[in-house]
């Protein structure tokens, strides 16, 4: 390409400058950042912007971060990934001034994004949480519904799909108040996922309690102790993986509350020196959090200790967490907004901001998330294999 792209004509030459950047920037090439400076093409997707921004940011060279967001189309940009980091951008070319208003109104959305802004202000708001008290009337009427018996029955025969479809389209166009009390029926008729689901609708009126509930405790409890490892972070997993539903099971054959692979369970179960364990029992919840956690603390503890990677690791497996990390030790908050599977990053965003909203309602407040991400440094030399989730 660089031998023959000065014979193009100019919108071809743009349009292969920016892909050729595009697709270093997803292999994480150290020369990608400087790839996108060359002549951009008009008409750019959303993804290739996004991913000229993260070169930027694996770079380090916030005001090519800076740039890339300010030309994303104002949808993209309004984001809250990407004001956060053009907040960041503008702290680190000088201008806090500017980032503080926009730091401000990301700390009152309490996801990943606003607790980072949080952090950035040095603050650790809690969350507006309300506690709902059941309603006997609303309970008893919105019991009876035809559709809502559907959704219960179904879940009952273990058609988990097909119940989620009922429900949703139950509690779709329903305000703060219905949501609230239509999530406190679900977890009462213990359907967790759809509570969890449903609480996380409510605009304006939150109750945390049913965002994140805390179902089998005396296992996560046991689990965190035996193998050294925050029951919080235990939580933040299995809300993320399962919706806290023993019984799932995923597309990729992943099972439980901790969802395993059976080839994952089978070699925790050898390690641990569970001679118990049968591949039946795989989704029992006292053993699935047991081996999802001594799973979790093996990667932790092989990872740097680093939060992160471990949950990459856990996502996508210890392999891929390793081939992304970078050459030269890199902010944690850069280094996940850099994975290159989408799925994963989301999930390492969302497990992480998860496990300190439980850390503070468990009673630790002091946690953050930026302290959970710390820094990611370059892989070691050599590392141990293990049967993977992928």
């Amino acid at each position: 390409w660089l031998k023959w792209r000065d014979r193009m004509p100019a919108a071809d030459r743009a349009w292969g400058n920016a892909r050729l950047a595009y697709h270093a920037s997803r292999q994480l090439l150290p020369w990608a950042n400087d790839a996108w400076r060359e002549a951009l093409p008009e008409s750019m997707n959303a993804d290739m912007h996004a991913w000229r921004a993260r070169a930027a940011l694996r770079a380090e060279a916030w005001r090519d971060v800076l740039a890339a967001i300010d030309a994303m189309p104002r949808a993209q940009a309004d984001e809250s990934a990407w004001r956060y980091w053009r907040a960041r951008s503008l702290v680190a070319i000088g201008r806090p001034g500017e980032a503080r208003a926009t730091y401000a109104a990301l700390a009152v959305e309490h996801d990943y994004h606003g607790l980072l802004a949080a952090d950035a202000l040095g603050v650790c708001a809690d969350p507006a949480s309300e506690t709902v008290a059941a309603d006997p009337a609303w309970q008893a009427s919105f019991a009876a519904r035809p559709d809502v018996v559907r959704a219960v029955k179904l879940a009952e025969l273990d058609l988990r799909a097909d119940s989620q479809r009922e429900w949703y389209a139950i509690v779709r166009g329903f305000d703060d108040a219905a949501l609230n009390q239509a999530s406190l029926f679900a977890a009462r008729a213990h359907l967790i996922d759809r509570s969890i689901n449903t609480a996380n609708r409510t605009r304006e009126r939150h109750d945390y309690a049913l965002r994140y509930p805390t179902p089998w405790r005396d296992q996560f409890v046991a689990a965190a102790r035996d193998n050294g490892i925050e029951e919080a972070m235990l939580f933040g997993i299995a809300r993320q993986e399962s919706r806290f539903t023993p019984e799932i099971v995923s597309s990729a054959g992943a099972v439980g509350l901790m969802q395993l692979m059976p080839a994952t369970a089978k070699w925790v179960a050898k390690q641990s020196g569970r001679t118990d364990y049968r591949p039946s029992r795989i989704n029992e919840p006292d053993i699935n959090t047991q081996f999802g956690a001594f799973y979790f603390k093996y990667w932790l503890d092989r990872l740097d200790g680093s939060w992160a990677l471990a949950a990459a690791a856990y996502n996508a497996g210890p392999g891929r967490a390793q081939a992304w990390r970078p050459a030269a030790t890199l902010d944690g908050a850069v280094w996940v907004e850099t994975i290159p599977f989408n799925e994963t990053r989301d999930y390492v965003k969302k497990v992480l901001a998860n496990s300190v909203v439980y850390a503070r309602s468990l009673g630790d407040p002091a946690i953050d998330v930026t302290a959970r991400l710390g820094k990611v440094g370059p892989r070691a030399p050599s590392s141990a294999s293990v049967a993977t989730r992928d």
